[in-house]
Formats: C-alpha cells, sequence, structure tokens
C-alpha cells in the first residue's frame, strides 16, 4: 500500500478523529500517588542482576502495600507507578504503605545477607498530587469501548493530576511521601485514635501544625511515615508505631542513607544519587528532633545514631 492508499485507508474509517466530547465520562478528580524508584537508570547500567534484583522486589513490595485497600486503581510501570484513590486518607495509606513495604523488604535482605550495598536497596520518592485524569479502566477491568480501537487502556494515563505528581517529584528525594502544600489540610484530617504514646503525639502534632512549617520544604510538606505501621486498610484510623517499632524503623532508615553515603564515596556514584541522601537524613534528624523534644540543633551522623539508639 503506497502512501496516498494509506491514507486513504485512514481517512475511510474515522481513525484520524477523536471527538474530545465523547470522552467526557472518562475525566475525573483523583488523588495521583507517583512512587518513583531513585537510582535506577544507574543501577540498570551497573549489574543484570541488580536491575533485576530492585524491580521484582520492588514490584511485589508494590503489590504487596495494596493488598485489601478498596477502590484504588494502579497503573505499574518498570521503575514507578502511579495509583489513583478518590481520597486523602485512601491516598495516605497507599504512600505509607508502599514506603514500609520498601523498608520491609529492604529489611528482611539485610537480615540474610552479610554484607549489603545501598544498591540493593529499593528505595522510592513519592509524591502526591490531586487533579484531573483520564481513565479508561475500572480497577484491574479493561473497559471494551469502540473508543479504544488501537489503544491500549491500561497504558493510557494522562490529565493534570498527573503533570502535577511528575512536577512535585522534582522536589522531593528517595524515601519521602511529599504532598501539594495546597492540599495538605485534607491529609492533616486523617485521624489516629486517642492514644497517649509519644508517636501518636508526635503524629496529632504534624497534623495540627496549621502554618505546615513541621516537615515542610520545596514548596511540599511530608507525611511522617516513619510513624506510621504498614499494611494498612481505608477504614478505619490511621494506626501509628508504638515506640519499639518506630525505633527500629529510625535505625533502618538511618543504615539505608549511611550506605548510600559510603556507597557514593567507594564507587563515585552521581551527585544527584547523594542528593536523596541530603533529603532522607534531614527527614530523619526533624522527625528525631520533634519526638524527642529538643529544639532545632544540627545533628550530625554520631549525634543521630546515639540519640536513636537512646530511645
Amino acid at each position: 500500500m503506497d502512501f496516498n492508499a494509506a491514507t486513504e485507508e485512514l481517512v475511510s474509517r474515522n481513525g484520524h478523529l477523536v471527538n474530545s466530547q465523547e470522552w467526557d465520562e472518562n475525566w475525573d478528580e483523583y488523588y495521583v500517588i507517583f512512587a518513583d524508584l531513585i537510582a535506577f537508570a544507574h543501577r540498570c547500567t551497573f549489574s543484570k542482576g541488580v536491575t533485576l534484583n530492585n524491580i521484582i522486589r520492588f514490584h511485589r513490595a508494590i503489590t504487596d502495600a495494596l493488598m485489601g485497600i478498596e477502590n484504588i486503581i494502579k497503573y505499574q510501570f518498570t521503575d514507578a507507578c502511579y495509583i489513583l484513590a478518590k481520597d486523602a486518607k485512601t491516598a495516605l495509606i497507599v504512600a505509607s504503605n508502599i514506603q514500609n513495604e520498601c523498608m520491609i523488604h529492604n529489611y528482611a535482605q539485610i537480615k540474610s545477607m552479610p554484607h549489603v550495598m545501598f544498591y540493593q536497596m529499593i528505595v522510592p520518592k513519592i509524591v502526591i498530587s490531586k487533579g484531573k485524569v483520564l481513565v479508561l479502566q475500572g480497577g484491574d477491568k479493561e473497559i471494551i469501548d469502540e473508543r479504544l480501537t488501537g489503544i491500549s487502556a491500561k497504558d493510557l494515563l494522562a490529565g493534570e493530576g498527573i503533570v502535577n505528581a511528575y512536577y512535585l517529584e522534582k522536589k522531593t528525594t528517595g524515601g519521602l511521601i511529599s504532598v501539594d502544600k495546597d492540599i495538605i489540610k485534607e491529609f492533616k484530617k486523617c485521624g489516629s485514635g486517642f492514644s497517649k504514646i509519644k508517636t501518636n503525639s508526635l503524629y496529632k502534632k504534624w497534623r495540627n501544625d496549621k502554618e505546615n512549617k513541621l516537615f515542610a520544604h520545596d514548596g511540599v510538606v511530608d507525611i511522617p511515615w516513619l510513624l506510621i505501621q504498614p499494611k494498612q486498610v481505608n477504614r478505619g484510623d490511621i494506626i501509628i508505631e508504638n515506640r519499639s517499632t518506630f525505633k527500629d524503623k529510625l535505625l533502618m532508615f538511618n543504615s539505608i542513607w549511611r550506605m548510600n553515603f559510603t556507597e557514593h564515596i567507594a564507587e563515585k556514584t552521581n551527585t544527584e544519587t547523594l542528593k536523596q541522601y541530603g533529603g532522607g537524613i534531614s527527614h530523619l534528624c526533624e522527625i528525631v528532633t520533634n519526638y524527642v523534644g529538643v529544639g532545632q540543633k544540627n545533628w550530625d551522623l554520631i549525634d543521630i545514631k546515639t540519640t536513636i539508639d537512646s530511645l
């Protein structure tokens, strides 16, 4: 078929036409959770084994994190994942579950191997935005529709909510859950019950910070997910860690970023990866400072480890 004949064939079946009004019902407002695995491109050039280790464990962690959570839509890519939710509480739980699950997978890796490097860790940076999204799938079930001829509904993802998440991701670093400051108040409505344990008090302090100064940077506000238990579903109150498990998570979080710095020095990784270390350690220092009740302090790495050990 020559060029002109191919053009005529396309026109004859109206394959060149799209009536946007026919798609109006597929646009809706969602909270968009975007989880992006850091340092993956570098690891792909480093080792086939490391590449496979990272992507398989990341996909498993996402699957485990979303288990039992209702009314979400997942778009899974190789080293990133978008999840759409209709309410802030579900979005918070999804994001927290993913960070927790990745840490669980990392902790299991460390316990089962004699010597672990940062490149074996799965550490996503997660952001949450809000906006209109074009959705052409219902959960895991693809919509059957004449309009979808020639396209894959499960692979088509577009809208301001997606773009907002993409730009928001540039304002944060690995190991964090960062939310657009314009919508953070919706997340601070998510209660955690009436327990008087210290971890819950810190979570409530974050919720009651109306000026959004706590865990804020670069026009975003971070959710203190280290305080939040893993494997939660979107029913009931947010469940907070006790002192002991919170301490274990702090130690693990600190170990991961120490590994990151050590690897940078030893392997001469790029400064973009090292930037993740700065964001992670800054968040750790702020959460420990507020937990122990000490005023603003310039921690060094020995101070922060000693303080966590003493909790």
